[in-house]
């Protein structure tokens, strides 16, 4: 493989091209277009987000430094100009769609490998990206701040991004729980942030989980107590019910708090959830888990182009964020099927000055490529075997 194809089409190797065309198809990607097709905006901007490339100007130069390499790949220099319109211009939706493909293809590579629990655990949670206000005028935040919000569905077994949804700041991210939190049979996880009880009985009525924390002035009476003590882990595990007339009309039914004590921190939590079949523990195991979508959020505005802009539209910085998952994703599909035991930075990182050249992602790092270095505090993606 690696005398006949070069890196970046073998990271793009998973991408089905034909659900690709279909989005570009449905939303005119190619309408009018001469020169740059959206396929090839695609893994332009691929190419920018590998080899961390600060604005368009320096995707243009490094393109054309490189535009021996190009023609392997099925691309030519791109001129700034001809970005820049493709960037205000393409649907974001086309790469929205992308991602969303590549995810299903990444449900299907996990299978119930990995899992933990009876039902599939996903983590829920958003993250704000900051803007200059002043440049990104439609994406107001608050007085003087700009702001686009990643609300993002985290597989808590396999350590991929299942579902994001992206929206300017000011939408709080409770309002995106019906779109994320819909699937029967699935144990969702999240802060307190997200208790709002009418939302959280609409996934009791779905017949799914949830494990957050209870909020510090949740005011609730006691129904039964399953275990209390005042040393160890567990400290208080009984059914609730809610006594506030709101709480009450919004989650008429019983619900089930644990108390958990932290050792480490000498602090106490209050989880709430709707499950009685687990033991407190595993209640808060899950609720451990969550910090997996912080990693996330970590490594991805640490490792990928999402914090500054190669274009000021809403459409560019969309079609930029979603390159960014598409990349974490084809990263992702990549380790779970070549068993590679190297952290993604680590990957990234030789991808920079190799994605032009002739080899595979699995070949870079064969016996006489570089070592597997494992980069620590990158737990992310680290967390999937087989």
């Amino acid at each position: 493989m690696s005398n006949n194809t070069t890196v970046l089409a073998n990271l793009l190797s998973h991408l089905d091209r034909s659900d690709f065309e279909s989005s570009v198809l449905e939303f005119k990607g190619d309408f009018k277009t001469k020169t740059l097709s959206t396929f090839n905006v695609l893994k332009t901007l691929i190419y920018g987000q590998v080899t961390s490339s600060f604005s368009v100007r320096e995707i243009e130069s490094s393109m054309t430094a490189n535009s021996s390499k190009l023609y392997h790949c099925g691309l030519s220099p791109v001129k700034r100009s001809t970005l820049c319109d493709a960037l205000k211009n393409r649907d974001y939706r086309i790469f929205e769609r992308t991602f969303a493909s590549l995810a299903d293809k990444a449900k299907i590579i996990a299978g119930n490998k990995g899992k933990r629990f009876k039902n599939p655990l996903k983590i829920i949670d958003a993250s704000t990206i900051d803007l200059c206000l002043s440049k990104f005028d439609w994406a107001k935040f608050r007085t003087t701040k700009g702001a686009v919000k990643l609300h993002l569905k985290l597989d808590g077994d396999s350590l991929f991004p299942e579902q994001a949804i992206l929206t300017t700041g000011s939408v709080h991210e409770v309002t995106q729980m019906s779109k994320l939190c819909y699937k029967a049979g699935e144990i969702y996880v999240f802060d307190r942030g997200y208790v709002d009880y009418k939302r959280l009985y609409d996934i009791e009525i779905a017949k799914s989980f949830f494990v957050t924390r209870m909020k510090i002035n949740g005011q609730h009476e006691i129904v039964e107590c399953f275990y209390k003590s005042k040393t160890g882990a567990i400290r208080l595990d009984a059914s609730i019910k809610l006594t506030t007339k709101k709480g009450a009309k919004d989650y008429p039914s019983v619900l089930r708090i644990v108390c958990y004590h932290d050792d480490e921190n000498d602090r106490d939590y209050t989880f709430l959830t709707n499950n009685f079949d687990l033991s407190a523990q595993e209640i808060a195991d899950i609720y451990k888990s969550r910090w997996q979508v912080e990693l996330f959020f970590k490594w991805i505005k640490q490792n990928l182009k999402i914090k500054t802009f190669w274009g000021t539209s809403k459409n560019a910085v969309f079609i930029q964020i979603w390159t960014a998952l598409i990349v974490s994703l084809l990263l992702w599909i990549h380790k779970a099927l070549s068993n590679l035991e190297v952290s993604s930075q680590r990957i990234l990182q030789i991808l920079k000055t190799t994605i032009l050249t002739k080899n595979s992602i699995i070949g870079l790092f064969d016996s006489n490529g570089p070592p597997a270095a494992v980069v620590s505090d990158q737990l992310y993606f680290e967390g999937f075997k087989f």
